[in-house]
């Protein structure tokens, strides 16, 4: 089977993460997408809502897509989130598969500073969305750079509409807006 393994903090899970979602399962021809919201991140400080709130908010994105799951591997654990480590229990849970580890060029461009970066490139493809505005400095033939579409949505800009009492019906499926403004998530 072709598994890809796509984490990130998904804070709040938007229109483009789930774009990108679809496209690369499509794109990869992958068997399952495995979607991985981070419970604590290793390289910002923790200002993310409640990982389950997050956790929640990817299931109702993705809960009518077959080929996508999401996972609460990195949500129900206390430790750091590093992708490595996540790694490792994802081909642990379903060994002997191909691997394709999916991050954005924003990671893309200080992946050569993960924890254990060739191990991981050892174990899976790392496949890298463009982004506007970056670029991966690292090269490798474990490392392949996708040419996707680039998309003009950011979870930083969700929050803003909320903070700002904007609409975010074109940002967001609207299960997701309804879950978030029931859980008055993202207001001072």
């Amino acid at each position: 089977m072709k598994i890809g393994i796509y984490g990130g903090s998904f804070n709040p899970i938007h229109n483009g993460h789930i774009y990108m979602a679809k496209f690369i399962v499509d794109y990869l021809k992958l068997d399952k997408l495995i979607v991985i919201p981070v419970g604590t991140p290793s390289h910002r400080k923790n200002t993310l809502a409640d990982a389950t709130m997050r956790l929640k908010m990817c299931k109702i994105a993705f809960e009518n897509e077959k080929k996508i799951e999401v996972s609460d591997i990195e949500t129900k654990s206390k430790d750091i989130s590093f992708t490595y480590d996540t790694l490792l229990k994802i081909i642990e849970t379903y060994p002997g598969n191909e691997y394709f580890e999916i991050i954005g060029e924003d990671s893309g461009e200080y992946f050569h500073k993960w924890k254990n970066y060739k191990e991981i490139l050892k174990l899976a493809k790392v496949v890298v969305l463009q982004r506007e505005g970056y670029s991966t400095i690292l090269k490798d033939s474990n490392l392949l750079q996708v040419k996707n579409p680039f998309l003009n949505f950011s979870s930083t800009r969700v929050r803003e509409a909320i903070l700002n009492e904007e609409s975010i019906e074109n940002m967001v499926p609207k299960e997701v807006a309804e879950f978030i403004k029931v859980n008055k998530l993202y207001k001072k």
